[in-house]
């Protein structure tokens, strides 16, 4: 008699494993073993096996051939490692706002992150999650991305190498969901007006039907991050009115909305 504990079940369960491994080792297991599975496949001959030649020619057996066919290699997806889950890094100068001097850096971009890198100091000089990022602004190898609520970063690549502009907003493309920023010149109707309203974050609440704004591209949803070369994240909501207002040329700089008419 084994009381019931841990210990007995350990017991049990090592000689039931020993009696196992002792049977799979016996010599006339080990026979019978062989002997069944030779009746088994005797059995599938008999059963499957024919010698009727097969007709390759046939219509019905057209995908099988008895030839040796070499196999054939897939095309490498172009530019695969833009979906690469650990950072790609670019070669870019960012504009140093206190000083005004050009910092070499590394802009590293990965699943989760967006970071600028001093090269000479190793220093972290901007990081931003891909889930903050609303936007970005391409042109002539000049870059701005703008996350959150309108801040932004500005930066451009070495030499101004349009191929790694086109990789950054591939791969911001893949890992955000940012839209690329659209530059839109807005005319005042014959009463002065723009044609539309916006509320204290820059986003378009309404927008007129087929007026000028309208045929530029505006939409309710969209959001303005730049007025007349002015960051909205700097102007107050009576600012950004009276920007609009007494502005000769009228300017922006503005973001999509998500498909379901949501801001960014």
């Amino acid at each position: 008699m084994l009381p019931a504990s841990s210990a007995s079940r350990d017991f049990l369960l090592t000689k039931i494993i020993n009696a196992t491994h002792a049977t799979c080792k016996s010599e006339s297991f080990v026979t019978m073993a062989t002997c069944a599975r030779q009746e088994q496949l005797k059995r599938l001959v008999e059963t499957f096996v024919t010698l009727t030649p097969l007709d390759c020619s046939n219509v019905r057996f057209s995908f099988i051939s008895l030839v040796g066919k070499k196999k054939e290699r897939l095309a490498p997806q172009p530019q695969a490692y833009l979906h690469s889950a650990g950072a790609l890094t670019w070669s870019v100068t960012v504009q140093d706002p206190s000083s005004s001097a050009a910092v070499a850096c590394q802009l590293a971009i990965s699943s989760s992150l967006v970071v600028l890198i001093e090269e000479v100091g190793r220093k972290v000089v901007f990081n931003c999650f891909c889930r903050d990022v609303i936007g970005w602004s391409a042109t002539h190898g000049s870059f701005k991305l703008f996350y959150q609520h309108g801040l932004c970063v500005a930066f451009s690549t070495r030499d101004g190498r349009w191929e790694d502009s086109q990789e950054i907003t591939q791969r911001l493309q893949l890992v955000t969901q940012g839209g690329t920023a659209a530059n839109m010149t807005l005319r005042r109707n014959r009463l002065g007006q723009l044609g539309f309203h916006i509320n204290s974050e820059g986003v378009v609440a309404d927008v007129e039907a087929h007026g000028f704004a309208w045929q530029a591209g505006l939409r309710p949803g969209c959001r303005l991050v730049e007025i007349c070369l002015v960051a909205v994240v700097t102007l107050s909501h009576e600012q950004m009115i009276e920007l609009l207002r007494t502005s000769r040329n009228v300017t922006a700089v503005v973001l999509p909305p998500h498909g379901d008419g949501t801001p960014r």
